[in-house]
Order: structure tokens, then sequence, then C-alpha cells
């Protein structure tokens, strides 16, 4: 059961953080912010009203409240989710490689969304690497292949003064 827990991604507490906490100079509990962290768990926090920094001091509401977890059909889901985010990331598309290996050491074009392209064009994005024109949908479309996906890209848009 513990192990649906990892990953979980709305069960994530991270250092800036805000989270209640027994505040030792005030005396009660209240918002601080989260400092430092040991091995995932909240270490030491800031009191966000007197601004004493102490070990982090678990609320008595946050030590009775019940942890939800996930379903079973949840924790499914989001391993399917993120086998798929590894995947994708992990493998250059194979088309990209065999159009890599037939243009050669061409010098790509660097993207323009005003500029006109043609099939099996060379082209370097500013945020998708290098990619070659796949095909032209029409006359202002066309589909780019990049290493790792597939992108639908504008072209022969007029420039916008």
């Amino acid at each position: 059961m513990a192990d649906r827990l990892k990953g979980h991604p709305w069960k994530v507490t991270s250092v800036g953080d805000e989270i209640d906490s027994n505040c030792p100079r005030c005396k009660e509990e209240t918002i601080h912010r989260v400092v430092a962290m040991v091995e995932g768990k909240v270490h030491k926090v800031i009191c966000t009203r007197c601004n004493s920094q102490h070990r982090y001091r678990p609320s008595l509401a946050a030590m009775r409240k019940k942890v939800v977890l996930p379903t079973e059909r949840q924790a499914r889901v989001l391993q399917k989710i993120a086998s798929a985010r590894d995947s994708r990331t992990l493998k250059p598309l194979k088309e990209w490689q065999d159009l890599k290996e037939r243009v050669g050491e061409v010098k790509p074009l660097h993207y323009d969304p005003s500029a006109s392209y043609s099939e099996n064009q060379a082209v370097s994005h500013p945020n998708f690497g290098l990619g070659f024109v796949r095909q032209l949908i029409d006359s202002s479309k066309m589909e780019v292949v990049f290493e790792h996906e597939v992108k639908i890209l504008v072209m022969n848009r007029a420039k916008s003064e």
C-alpha cells in the first residue's frame, strides 16, 4: 500500500511550501514555510508570524488527519502515465534517425514562421531542437519530426509589425 504513494503528484511537499506547524515561540499552531527537507520529509520550518526557525512539529490536526491513498485504479493510471513519459523521453523516434541519415550533414535552417519549407528539409527549432519536415499539410502548415515527438508548425505566416 505504501508503494501507491510513491510518485504521488498531489502529495509532494517541497522547500518553500507553506505548512501548518506548532510554533514554540507563538505557543500555537501557525502557518510555516518549509526551509529544509531530509529524506523527503519536512525537517526545518520558519514561522510566518514571528519568523522563528525551528524543527518541524506537526500540528495535532495533521497527526489525526487520515491520509487519502489513491484507489487501485488511480494507482494503475498514474503508473501508466509515468511509464509512458519515461519511454517517450528515453528513445528517439526511428523515423527521425532515418531522416537524419538520409539528409546527412546539411546545415539546418533556423525555424521562422514566415519562411517557406519543403519536404525532408532540416529545421533547427529553438525549443524542440533538430527536426525534419515530414510533409506539407497545406500552404501554411507543415508536419515536422523531432527527436522525441512530431509537431505541426506554421509557415508562410506574415510577419507582424
